[in-house]
């Protein structure tokens, strides 16, 4: 008997045996992604999602013991392909182009396919999504930071802090994204910001 010959076969029998497990575990992934978007962890079960990937039930456990890890797995997986918060602010001259460079940043982080599934999959959960809101939270710190900063550079006012969480939910808003990690401002907060924006000191007559 060929050794060598016999071992290179079972080699080859093997990564084949491997590639075939990866792409099944990408196809029930992608159904997961679609489901849990749908659905919401909670409304999701395993035999949509195996129905959805054209799976048994059984194949589907023999890669996933249960929904909690699927979920994981599928959530983790959407933030990791997310558009980082890092902007690059060389050269902002005024608040106005600092504005528009984290209005940018926004909207592309918007724009991402993963970003869309994972924000879609969090509105649609419940408790069990507690600890990706946090992430979410964490995901949109260094944009909240930048307005901090340019807010703070453009005025000493003491209202910096409610000004850039208050222009940071505006522009989540408009691209119906979740909502940030500050909740503390109130409607006269963005009154005030709009005041000060454009009711300038009267002119003398």
């Amino acid at each position: 008997m060929n050794t060598a010959a016999s071992t290179g076969g079972a080699s080859k029998t093997t990564l084949r045996w491997e590639r075939a497990r990866a792409r099944s575990r990408r196809s029930i992934l992608d159904a997961a992604a679609t489901v849990f978007a749908e659905e919401g962890f909670e409304r999701a079960t395993m035999k949509r999602i195996a129905e959805a990937c054209g799976i048994t039930k059984v194949t589907l456990y023999a890669h996933f013991r249960d929904k909690e890890r699927l979920y994981r797995t599928v959530m983790d997986g959407h933030l990791a392909s997310m558009p980082s918060g890092t902007l690059d602010m060389h050269g902002v001259a005024d608040l106005g182009e600092a504005l528009k460079r984290i209005a940018d940043g926004i909207g592309r982080l918007a724009a991402d396919a993963s970003c869309q599934a994972f924000c879609r999959s969090l509105s649609r959960s419940g408790a069990a999504s507690d600890v990706y809101r946090d992430q979410w939270n964490a995901m949109l710190e260094p944009y909240l930071t930048l307005a901090d900063d340019v807010f703070l550079k453009a005025s000493a006012r003491p209202t910096n802090a409610a000004d850039s969480e208050n222009f940071l939910r505006l522009l989540l808003t408009e691209h119906g994204l979740p909502q940030g990690p500050r909740r503390v401002s109130r409607s006269d907060a963005t009154v005030a910001l709009f005041l000060r924006a454009y009711a300038g000191p009267q002119r003398r007559r």
